[in-house]
């Protein structure tokens, strides 16, 4: 990954430990965004590239670790979390990976064990950034649909074929093949198929 396209941020009420990081993760080509305390961390906002975050339990402002992922987790934030705390133990593990965390490490932490978590992190990230890309593709063609095109998608989607669509339309078979075929290209579906989880990604369909 290039300096441009993904982010590592660090959320940790200890500046020796945010300075450790930037440090490491700067001699490995990992561009760092740092914040002392969550409520700094939530103004900067959402990460506009791929990026994952290292996350400590304990912070300043009295929020924990815990309470910071959940409320990621509620703003559907793409952000896969990685616990880098002193206040290990077992339930606190059990909790944090059942609630999606990406990894737990305690301080002091391995360096390389450390890189690890953050290569998988960030190819989960990858992921849902280029997923997300793709849905956003898929939402802008599905706009482009005329009303008629889209009641004729769900139709199909639901297992009628051209002359069934037809009757329930009032339309002559041909102009229900133009609307089904013009449908089709717009969204690039190839086939039923394509189309119908074309449909359910886009919302056309419930």
């Amino acid at each position: 990954m290039s300096h441009a396209d993904h982010l590592v941020i660090a959320l940790d009420n200890e500046r020796s430990i945010l300075a450790s990081l930037e440090r490491l993760l700067a001699i490995h080509g990992h561009p760092v965004r740092t914040h002392e305390n969550a409520e700094e961390f939530f103004s900067a906002g959402p990460p506009k590239v791929p990026a994952c975050l290292l996350l400590d339990q304990q912070l300043d402002d009295g929020a924990t670790g815990v309470e910071v992922h959940a409320e990621i987790q509620r703003r559907n934030w793409n952000l896969p979390t990685i616990f880098l705390t002193a206040y290990g133990n077992v339930p606190l593990v059990v909790e944090t990976m059942r609630s999606g965390a990406s990894g737990f490490l305690t301080k002091p932490y391995d360096p390389q064990q450390l890189l690890k978590e953050i290569d998988k992190a960030l190819a989960h990230a990858r992921s849902l950034h280029e997923n997300d890309r793709k849905n956003a593709d898929l939402l802008a063609k599905a706009a482009t649909l005329t009303p008629r095109e889209r009641e004729v998608v769900v139709l199909v989607v639901a297992g009628l074929i051209n002359k069934q669509i037809a009757d329930r339309l009032d339309l002559a078979e041909v102009t229900v093949k133009l609307h089904r075929g013009r449908a089709m290209r717009k969204l690039g579906a190839g086939n039923p198929a394509e189309l119908a989880q074309i449909a359910i990604r886009t919302g056309i369909v419930g």
